[in-house]
């Protein structure tokens, strides 16, 4: 968790420094917890390259929507799937250094 809390904070996912509580409270699913997030792509990036390294289930964006767990930077809406969905897709087409760095750190945590 440690790791993932380092990477969500290098890469500033979220609109303000998250801690280990809050990405406990995340991944258990805490009714009431969300966050703001500063960057969907790069949010969606994280969560693709924790499935991909079997740290996450697939069905994990239906699980933030229905959750409201993620919400917009301004706070004025819940993240939806489909924008998360919408937003990995333009970004595996193109990737980015920061994507890239992004999958890199992940894959380096079951190490």
């Amino acid at each position: 968790m440690a790791g993932i809390v380092s990477c969500a904070n290098t890469y500033h996912l979220f609109c303000s420094p998250v801690t280990m509580d809050d990405m406990e409270s995340l991944f258990t699913c805490k009714r009431g917890f969300s966050l703001r997030v500063n960057s969907v792509r790069r949010v969606a990036i994280l969560f693709d390259a924790l499935l991909e390294n079997s740290f996450i289930q697939p069905y994990w964006q239906s699980v933030l929507e229905r959750g409201c767990f993620l919400q917009s930077k301004d706070g004025s809406h819940f993240i939806s799937a489909t924008s998360i969905s919408t937003t990995l897709s333009l970004v595996r087409n193109k990737m980015t250094s920061t994507a890239y760095n992004i999958r890199k750190f992940v894959s380096q945590l079951k190490e």
